[in-house]
């Protein structure tokens, strides 16, 4: 019986499934079952799993129903104590798994942990440093079981949505701030091709978490931001979607959620909030390459070092 399950959905993933299964093969820790869902997949994802002779490789084959699904159904297969989930495009280091697996019998206190990661492109090229990802990571099964399942209506944010809910209901989530996963960007990513539905989606399950108590946060921060993300690409149909929301759940800031809806829309406010993002944006980036190029040197010193 293996000790971790990692559950893989892949929807026409066929270009970067491969390197992504073997990532998770090649493991350093040996004793681990892989479970990969073709979520209704109509490329070669099916042809390249077949290629593999590996008793720990479990491949299902489901009608397209999303990742959420694809998870859930994965995951009912799952034998491990220990749980995780990857994307078919994302790369772990050879020893993620046998680190985090360390780490959680050294802190019986945590629920889950979680590591960061090297942000990569299409061609594999380092192009940033996350901290903290939700993109590597492992947790409890036994924690898991008690919480609600993967829910479609997270969709594009289902890996917030379980750690959010994970962290309240089953207890911290304890941090290795090393990189232990390659993960990457590119414009096929569903996170890049349902841009514009994400501030909707984000907006709904914000105002459930800090309404519950799930999670702390400043509401009418939340729906301004939601709004300004719509806004940028024009999505007049999702900050339709956001202002309903708002209005049937009343909200207390209305009045000032209508006043910046209607300014969005404007020539001037959209330019002003398209400046306001990119300044914000291209922040972000370079915070993320000094960390990497901070990572990069260290590693070199490190080698150096060792090799005295």
């Amino acid at each position: 019986m293996a000790i971790i399950s990692i559950v893989l959905p892949t929807f026409n993933g066929e270009r970067f499934l491969r390197e992504s299964v073997d990532s998770c093969l090649n493991q350093t820790f040996r004793e681990l079952e892989l479970i990969v869902v073709i979520d209704g997949s109509t490329d070669k994802s099916e042809y390249i799993m077949q290629q593999y002779d590996d008793p720990r490789l479990v491949v299902i084959k489901t009608e397209n129903r999303g990742q959420a699904e694809a998870m859930n159904r994965g995951f009912r297969e799952a034998s491990g104590k220990y749980w995780s989930w990857s994307s078919d495009d994302n790369v772990y280091m050879p020893d993620a798994f046998e680190v985090m697996w360390n780490y959680m019998q050294e802190h019986e206190e945590f629920a889950a942990v979680s590591t960061d990661g090297l942000i990569i492109d299409e061609k594999s090229r380092r192009i940033g440093y996350q901290e903290f990802t939700w993109q590597c990571f492992l947790y409890r099964a036994d924690v898991a079981r008690t919480i609600p399942v993967h829910r479609s209506e997270a969709r594009i944010l289902e890996d917030i949505d379980f750690f959010l809910r994970l962290k309240h209901y089953g207890g911290p989530v304890g941090r290795i701030s090393r990189p232990y996963i390659k993960y990457r960007v590119h414009k096929h990513m569903v996170s890049h091709t349902r841009i514009k539905e994400r501030p909707l989606i984000s907006a709904k399950l914000n105002y459930e978490y800090i309404t519950s108590g799930i999670s702390q946060g400043d509401m009418e921060a939340m729906f301004m931001d939601r709004l300004s993300q719509c806004a940028l690409h024009r999505a007049y149909d999702t900050m339709d979607g956001i202002m309903a929301f708002a209005r049937e759940k009343a909200v207390p800031f209305l009045n000032a959620l209508e006043r910046k809806n209607l300014f969005l829309r404007t020539p001037v406010g959209w330019l002003q909030n398209r400046i306001h993002i990119a300044v914000r944006s291209q922040l972000g980036k370079i915070r993320s390459r000094l960390k990497l190029l901070h990572y990069l040197t260290l590693s070199q010193w490190s080698f150096h070092n060792s090799n005295d």
